[in-house]
This record gives structure tokens, sequence and C-alpha cells, in this order.
């Protein structure tokens, strides 16, 4: 039985789902690459009333959104072929020798590249990762966006925009399911 909420159009937040990627011809790698993927920059975690992708409702973004994201995206490129991720851990040691701290979109990747033992490094922000409680049930919302860059020449290997609105669908699948497609894309011909 539909409750009074779900039967009143633009009630919660719409569904969507999106996926824009843009690669340069040096991804997929034809050769053995070192990838190293630092955290995403993220919102703070906590609570509020209002989203700008749905009206009024009780929105909640869980601590670690950054890590999370960062997560489903190795986890992505783990099975592409001539990949070889680096772990995390190692590389923010290194970051840490250096006093060095750089996540989100904008980090300085010749400094990087020069620094850390990889051939690529991956870049992202999340922009909103929130799951949504309203009278009809609940849902997640999910945007984010990353980028692949050459750590010796900082040429931008890979790019990807994501957004996903889904009622019935927490954030951390959303996350799983938009960097599936959007790695999916990038290996497309």
């Amino acid at each position: 039985m539909s409750t009074i909420c779900s039967m009143i159009q633009g009630c919660g937040p719409f569904e969507q789902f999106k996926v824009i990627t843009n690669k340069s011809k040096e991804f997929p790698p034809s050769r053995e690459m070192k990838i190293g993927v630092l955290t995403f920059a993220a919102p703070a975690a906590g609570v509020s009333k209002h989203s700008e992708f749905g009206p009024a409702g009780d929105y909640n973004t869980p601590e670690n959104t950054g890590i999370t994201t960062a997560d489903a995206v190795s986890a992505a490129l783990m099975n592409i072929p001539h990949v070889i991720l680096t772990e995390r851990s190692q590389l923010e040691n290194i970051l840490n020798v250096h006093e060095l701290s750089f996540c989100g979109n904008n980090p300085d990747a010749m400094l990087l590249g020069q620094i850390l033992p990889v051939d690529a490094l991956l870049f992202g922000d999340v922009r909103t990762f929130q799951r949504w409680y309203d009278m009809a049930g609940h849902g997640g919302i999910v945007v984010f966006s990353a980028r692949l860059i050459n750590g010796r020449t900082a040429e931008v290997l890979f790019s990807m925009i994501c957004t996903a609105v889904k009622r019935g669908r927490m954030p951390e699948a959303l996350v799983r399911d938009l960097t599936t497609d959007a790695i999916r894309k990038l290996l497309e011909k």
C-alpha cells in the first residue's frame, strides 16, 4: 500500500543515476601502471534537514565518506589489466614523512609524483554522501568526482563525475554502483 507521501508528486528526492567520464589515449594502460589512490576530500559527518537534491527531510552524512568512496574506486580499478594499486597507508606514511597532506581534486600532482612511488595518482572530491529518511522510506544520495593524473607530466588520464539519488538504496551501495559503471565506461574503446 502506498503512503500518502509516495502518492504526492515531488515528495522525497527524485531518482537519478548519472556517470560522465572522459579519458586520454593512455587509459586503460597498455603496460604496468602503479596507481596511488588518496583519500577523497569529503563533507563533514552530521545530520541536516536539507539537501540540494531533495526537499526537507532527515539527511545523515556518515563519517569517513572520503575513505569509503576512494575504497570503492580502488576496488573497481583492481580488476583492470596492468593496473597495480599502491597501499594508501604506504602513501600516507610517505606524505607524513615529508610533512605533506593532500586530498581532493587539486593537489600538485607533479610534486607528489616526485615523492611517491607511483606512476599516477587518483584524487577525488565527495560533494554529497547522504542517507535520507522521510515519510515514504529511506534512500541514498551520492555525488563525487575523481581524476587520475600522471605523476610525471600532470596529464589527466581520466576523469569521472558521478551522481545517484535512489529510494531504498544506501549511499555505500550507490557509490559502488556508480564506480563500477564509470570504470566500465572508461574501459570501452
